[in-house]
């Protein structure tokens, strides 16, 4: 097929068996999901027939996602945010690259649709005493161990939810994870804070289940909301009971932010947009402070790179808050001449009148 008659959806099939050797399942899932919405919405048209007015048109038009629509499924949706908005966005410049790469268009499709300026939100940032605390604002073991693992790791929810019983070697001090972003296995360390929780709880989790747990159970598994029964008594009248609550080790718990938000809730934090990630990054920003007056901030980064499965270091300073060209201008500036150490003294005129000057 010459390159004027490829058309976006062949072209979009070969894009994502490209991707999918260096990408995630659920990276190439959610790109697909988004690109085949773009296709169905111009029509299967040659790729050189594209113009920045059918991208205009998907993202603003009548019926474009970004406001307010109504569906095929005669469904109305409300307008998207900024952050789903520049998603959308950023899925498409990826496609036009390789399209533009492959010689199937030299037109700047995107040039209609600008990013969105995100809403500043102010992150929550949990200190450690905080941290602990929510240990002690929660429910049950399971969701005690949760968060524990929460911090002590790293992990994102869907990673966690993931984790099986055998998947944790207590006597090795590791728990095998399946990172998402990446699908590579990792064999994390126990912290020494984290084994007493994982401890604690698989006791509790064998009692409730009154069995030994089986290697395939879920770490962190749903909970049923027991049973509603109504009884007779003796005297004719009717006596409603609820049965327990019981572990569903086949499923993993499907609340897992909720489980959070209560915890900061009990602590009197905010809540709203708030939940694992919330751990994870302030568990993070904290080990960086600690590690970086020790080894320093690149070191530090490095560390806490790792430990949140970042592909790179910039990525990690964006997500923590932090910036590298902010610490070399403080390293540099600190205490230190400015424009003096630059000039020499010697040739330095003196702007002060002298006895007898004119």
């Amino acid at each position: 097929m010459g390159s004027g008659q490829v058309r976006p959806l062949d072209g979009l099939e070969e894009y994502l068996s490209i991707r999918r050797s260096r990408y995630a399942a659920t990276t190439l899932r959610n790109e697909g999901f988004v690109l085949r919405r773009f296709v169905s919405h111009v029509g299967n048209i040659q790729v050189r027939h594209l113009r920045p007015e059918h991208v205009a048109d998907w993202f603003y038009g009548r019926n474009g996602f970004c406001g307010p629509h109504t569906t095929r499924d005669r469904v109305h949706r409300e307008p998207v945010t900024a952050s789903t908005h520049n998603f959308y966005r950023t899925r498409l410049a990826s496609f036009f690259r390789f399209c533009t790469t492959r010689g199937w268009t030299r037109q700047d499709l995107l040039r209609d649709v600008e990013p969105m300026r995100l809403p500043t939100v102010k992150r929550l940032q949990p200190a450690p005493a905080d941290l602990l605390a929510m240990l002690e604002a929660t429910g049950n073991g399971r969701d005690r161990a949760y968060i524990a693992t929460a911090i002590n790791s790293g992990f994102r929810a869907n990673e966690m939810l993931r984790i099986r019983v055998g998947d944790v070697d207590l006597p090795a001090a590791t728990t095998a994870v399946t990172i998402s972003k990446s699908a590579e296995e990792d064999s994390f360390p126990i912290t020494s804070d984290l084994d007493p929780e994982l401890r604690r709880w698989l006791v509790v989790y064998q009692d409730d289940l009154d069995r030994p747990l089986h290697p395939d159970d879920h770490l962190f598994p749903a909970r049923s909301a027991g049973v509603y029964e109504w009884h007779h008594a003796e005297d004719g009248s009717k006596m409603r009971t609820r049965s327990a609550p019981i572990w569903i080790p086949t499923r993993p718990m499907g609340h897992a932010e909720r489980v959070v938000q209560q915890a900061l809730a009990a602590l009197g934090l905010p809540t709203k947009h708030q939940g694992t990630h919330t751990i994870r990054r302030a568990a993070a920003r904290h080990f960086f402070d600690s590690m970086s007056s020790d080894v320093g901030y690149d070191a530090a980064l490095r560390t806490v790179s790792a430990m949140l499965h970042h592909k790179s270091s910039a990525t990690t300073e964006q997500y923590l808050g932090l910036s590298s060209e902010r610490k070399r201008r403080d390293d540099r500036l600190r205490g230190r001449p400015f424009l003096s150490a630059l000039v020499s003294t010697e040739n330095v005129v003196p702007l002060r009148r002298t006895a007898g000057g004119g």
